[in-house]
């Protein structure tokens, strides 16, 4: 069950927090959003996740409340929680207040993809038993944020599909061809997101054997994604590994030499 725990780490490993945030700031979220937009820095990021609790405990009812609270919990748990125990509380956390919004806005993107995030993050802690048992549900979650909006966390739920896709072991569903097919949809829906390209040509170098494949897509990714903003704290480190898989693989070199 080692490749159910592989599948919740990529998903994980794959997601970038939205800056949409920002266009949808408003003055209640204000200060939250601001440390959440900073949370490359330890203190912001608790900073954010503490006053994003406080406007979920003032206005459970809001979905805006409810999602952005989920998104916080994702972030500190992965990032920054010191022992599985501190991970479980958060993810749950998470996951409870993303269905939380989904019961007062069911058409929330945000309330799915964050529901589906934290179900598989708290899954991989309690057990692979519990993710595979979950992964229905996570799919589901998945796609219908696609469905709402699929450009939202920068083509984040296609991002997700993908990883699950490519590390599920066949017999349950696997399929690297499916993983591609997300992965591209990804890049349709968000061509300025680095993430997107890094796990396409990753996918193309690593499992479909096809170098120069993944070298176009790495460097169209490298022309593409050019000016992000310090506020993209997952893509500017996916920019850095995109900037790496040319490096290690440059043009020229014979297969299976500089594999990333």
């Amino acid at each position: 069950m080692k490749l159910i725990a592989l599948v919740a780490l990529s998903v994980a490993l794959c997601l970038s927090a939205p800056a949409v945030i920002a266009a949808e700031n408003d003055n209640r979220f204000a200060a939250a959003d601001a440390a959440f937009m900073e949370r490359g820095d330890v203190a912001r990021a608790n900073q954010a996740l503490a006053l994003y609790r406080v406007a979920y405990a003032e206005n459970p009812a809001d979905p805006e409340a409810c999602w952005r609270l989920s998104m916080a919990c994702y972030f500190v748990g992965f990032e920054l929680a010191d022992n599985n125990d501190q991970k479980k509380k958060l993810f749950a956390e998470g996951r409870d207040a993303g269905m939380a919004c989904l019961k007062i806005s069911s058409s929330s993107a945000p309330g799915h993809f964050w529901t589906a995030v934290n179900m598989a993050l708290y899954g991989q802690v309690v057990g692979p038993f519990k993710m595979l048992f979950t992964l229905p549900a996570i799919v589901s979650h998945l796609n219908d944020s696609t469905s709402i909006d699929p450009a939202y966390a920068y083509g984040g739920a296609y991002r997700v599909l993908g990883a699950i896709s490519q590390n599920l072991p066949y017999i349950l569903g696997g399929r690297n061809e499916d993983a591609r097919r997300y992965y591209e949809k990804a890049i349709m829906a968000s061509p300025d997101e680095p993430m997107n390209y890094l796990f396409l040509a990753r996918l193309l170098a690593d499992r479909l054997k096809d170098r120069e494949a993944a070298l176009a897509v790495a460097e169209k990714g490298l022309t593409l994604c050019d000016s992000i903003s310090p506020d993209r704290y997952e893509s500017l480190k996916a920019l850095a590994y995109l900037k790496d898989f040319l490096t290690l693989s440059p043009p020229g070199r014979g297969q299976g030499e500089g594999k990333f």
